[in-house]
């Protein structure tokens, strides 16, 4: 991305002109016609405030600050799903496991973007009005800011829908004499609205931008996004008949009300036509580290080759920084209770390295070295086990009974998150590691080719063997076994994108669109870690025994969101059911 250099008097211009009135996100606000002029005067100014709308439109999955880019007040996303339990005890993480999220603490609870979205879908709607006002402007120039600003409104309101169904739709800059209370539009409609930007931003943006432009958005960008978008609609908790929970008159806005398996071809075709543009585009799976190490730099490697687009709008972070200190244990360098605890349910979703189960003995056994080392090498580069190598400087990890590492307050997982917290990153040390957001990458539709392909053709062709063969053989694992039925073909994919995909913010959304948040050790039920003693003898082996550490509540209208409370209040929004 272009680097950019905001004067106090633009920056000042801009707030005047995004400020929603009380943090009312269909507020109006006054007439700003003269900042507007200076903003959309020149191509210069142009590209200051599309900079900062990116800024405020694209995820970022690191908890920077409340208000500013968390997600979870106080951990990360997988800590309300499967794939970690939060070490904090103050962290929001621990409302959505014991079930008591609420309408009244759902910003802090996951969506602290709720205000800043609806301000940003302003940005594009200003963008979209003005640019081709702009003058001595390229016509290159123009097409590629309509189509960015298409692609943002398209992603604003995709990371809508996921969380809470049928949205407002909003395609116009509110003015004075507009009605603003604008009721949810249908999933229906708000699936159509987000394709048919996607669709306009695939025609107008060019197909890669130059090194001193990356950040910024794509033809592959936008077509990643109508493959996540459509591969959603077609998944389960909307391509359905009949909503998860019963909605009356409103059950269109939150579900199809008919189940319609051409919409998983039409997933597949999004896919593939993203898979196109890599092809010709230099997009491709990284593999230059081998299998054992492919997989860690794809995220640690700046700008590699797998990367559609990553959140570049943030600096390095030191081990101080708020963003580091609640992700990384303690020993690390993290807070007095900082961490991500991976517990036993997510480490079952790991293979051998022969593609077979590995079989956790829930009485236990005496084995635990052998069994991580025959695990995935995906394994070891996303969770700190015991014998693992955190880095140079910290050395062996030591999760025992009894260790000063461990403690089950800290880490009651018994394995820490290790993927996103750069190797680099010293305990003893003033360095700051790079380490940009990554919004889309290859792997992910590949992934989204295989699920949709399966569906649509009631079990996997040669073209979703493929897309999945070619993602587990970077990282070194071979090919699925031929012949598998439709339903066996998605439990290998479902448990690819767990493992692939781990910590990139896609497995708490997998398990809402796939509606089984309610089976046993994925939101609801038993959690387990492990106890760590050194075995009997001296064979340097470890025992291991699985116990529960936490029984977590699930309940089935925690599969949308709901509305905050004070929107509820205006009158104009219907509250999602069980609200």
């Amino acid at each position: 991305m272009k680097r950019r250099i905001f004067s106090v008097y633009l920056l000042i211009l801009t707030l005047v002109i995004l400020h929603s009135c009380n943090n009312d996100f269909l507020d109006k606000p006054p007439s700003v016609d003269v900042t507007e002029d200076i903003i959309f005067s020149n191509e210069t100014q142009v590209t200051t405030f599309v900079a900062a709308t990116y800024q405020e439109s694209i995820p970022c999955g690191y908890p920077i600050d409340y208000g500013t880019n968390m997600r979870v007040y106080g951990a990360v996303l997988g800590a309300i799903c499967d794939e970690a339990e939060a070490g904090n005890p103050w962290t929001s993480a621990h409302n959505w496991n014991n079930g008591t999220v609420n309408a009244s603490t759902i910003m802090m609870d996951e969506d602290d973007r709720f205000d800043r979205r609806w301000k940003a879908i302003r940005r594009c709607n200003i963008l979209l009005e003005r640019i081709h006002t702009v003058p001595e402007a390229s016509n290159e120039f123009m097409n590629q800011v309509e189509g960015e600003a298409r692609f943002m409104r398209a992603l604003l309101y995709f990371e809508g829908v996921k969380r809470y169904g049928g949205i407002p739709i909003i395609s116009k800059r509110l003015n004075p004499s507009d009605e603003i209370s604008i009721p949810r539009s249908s999933i229906e409609e708000c699936i159509e609205f987000i394709v048919q930007d996607c669709d306009e931003a695939i025609r107008l943006l060019p197909a890669s931008q130059p090194s001193s432009m990356r950040g910024r958005a794509t033809k592959g960008a936008a077509l990643a996004l109508k493959s996540r978008t459509l591969l959603y609609a077609a998944s389960p908790l909307f391509n359905s008949a009949t909503p998860y929970m019963d909605f009356g008159e409103n059950n269109n806005l939150i579900c199809f009300g008919n189940y319609e398996q051409k919409r998983w071809q039409d997933a597949a075709d999004a896919a593939k036509a993203t898979l196109e543009w890599a092809a010709n585009s230099g997009c491709k799976l990284l593999t230059r580290y081998g299998a054992e190490s492919n997989y860690v730099m794809v995220t640690e490697e700046q700008d590699n080759e797998e990367i559609i687009l990553a959140n570049k709008a943030f600096g390095g972070w030191g081990r101080w920084d708020q963003v580091y200190g609640i992700i990384m244990p303690r020993f690390a360098g993290g807070w007095s209770n900082g961490g991500m605890s991976v517990p036993l349910n997510f480490v079952r979703f790991y293979e051998k390295k022969d593609g077979t189960k590995q079989e956790w003995q829930m009485d236990g056994g005496d084995n635990l070295l052998a069994m991580y080392e025959e695990l995935d090498p995906r394994f070891r580069q996303t969770v700190a086990y015991h014998g693992s190598i955190w880095n140079t400087e910290i050395g062996v990890v030591d999760l025992s009974e009894g260790s000063t590492q461990a403690g089950r307050q800290f880490c009651p997982g018994s394995h820490y998150m290790r993927k996103l917290i750069p190797h680099s990153l010293l305990f003893n040390g003033s360095n700051y590691p790079i380490m940009n957001w990554i919004v889309f990458r290859l792997a992910e539709i590949y992934l989204n080719h295989a699920e949709a392909l399966n569906e649509a053709n009631n079990g996997p062709t040669n073209e979703a063997y493929q897309s999945i063969d070619l993602v587990r053989a970077r990282s070194g694992m071979p090919p699925l076994p031929r012949g598998l039925s439709k339903e066996e073909f998605r439990e290998r994919v479902r448990n690819e994108r767990a493992v692939e995909l781990a910590f990139e913010e896609h497995r708490f959304w997998d398990i809402r669109r796939w509606k089984i948040a309610d089976q046993d050790g994925v939101m609801k039920g038993d959690f387990y870690g492990l106890k760590i003693n050194p075995a009997d003898g001296d064979s340097g082996e470890y025992n291991y025994k699985p116990y529960v550490f936490e029984t977590r509540i699930w309940y089935d209208k925690m599969y949308l969101h709901p509305f905050k409370i004070e929107e509820i209040y205006k009158g104009y929004l219907v509250q999602n059911p069980g609200w």
